[in-house]
């Protein structure tokens, strides 16, 4: 995960702030690139996550999580695997 477990807490509506919710330009982009423009666009999102594509997610929405599906092109380097789908806030 890319992401600390015990420091993440999910926020859901009402309590979501404003702001971008989905970024098409990052499709094609380095998994490690598309999770700094993230952050840097929205620093209230505190869970940006690779997940690689095909994996099974959980259905919850969470305005403070993007998850970055990402293909199998680097192998267990995510990183540097690339974005397979537009990532959206959820």
């Amino acid at each position: 995960m890319s992401y600390d477990q015990a420091k993440w807490t999910c926020l859901s509506l009402p309590s979501c702030p404003a702001g971008k919710s989905a970024w098409p330009e990052l499709v094609g982009k380095k998994g490690g690139e598309a999770k700094a423009v993230i952050e840097r666009e929205r620093p209230d999102i505190t869970g940006a996550i690779f997940v690689p594509q095909g994996a099974f997610v959980t259905d919850d929405y969470c305005c403070n999580r993007v998850r970055i599906i990402l293909d199998g092109s680097a192998g267990a380097d995510l990183a540097n695997a690339i974005v397979a789908a537009v990532p959206v806030i959820g």
